[in-house]
């Protein structure tokens, strides 16, 4: 995990959301990782899951806070961010399953300079537009 070659990062793309639940793996690492077992510093966890990424897939314009860039941030606190045990919700279309892990320690989570959750609710009421943009060919589309 170390390696300069490192890219964090999982998914099935929901193929197998009812058998697992690639989710919680920024905020495991932050707590396991980082916390725990101090096998990463903070700052060097918070590029590996931002800038790192961004750079890797081409991603130009996000990864970083900069002036002119969009205000893509997730307020944590460090000693208590984590994930919590799957759970099983049935909240699909024809009730079918899929596997959740909520996270603990997120105060926000803001998008292009927009809160869109608070204290773990949402605050973009249903049927709002969110103000997160499709990104194509490295930026925002």
């Amino acid at each position: 995990m170390k390696s300069d070659c490192t890219v964090l990062g999982l998914s099935d793309a929901g193929a197998h959301a009812s058998q697992l639940c690639d989710a919680c793996q920024p905020t495991f690492f932050l707590g396991r990782w980082v916390r725990e077992k101090k096998a990463f510093g903070l700052e060097e966890a918070i590029r590996m899951l931002t800038s790192r990424t961004a750079e890797v897939m081409g991603i130009t314009d996000r990864g970083r806070l900069a002036l002119g860039n969009p205000a893509d941030v997730v307020i944590f606190d460090p000693a208590t961010v984590g994930d919590q045990p799957l759970q099983r919700v049935y909240d699909f279309p024809a009730g079918a399953d899929r596997l959740i892990s909520e996270a603990t320690g997120i105060a926000n989570v803001i998008v292009n300079g927009v809160v869109i959750r608070e204290r773990g609710a949402d605050t973009i009421p249903d049927g709002e537009p969110a103000p997160g943009r499709l990104l194509r060919g490295g930026a925002a589309a």
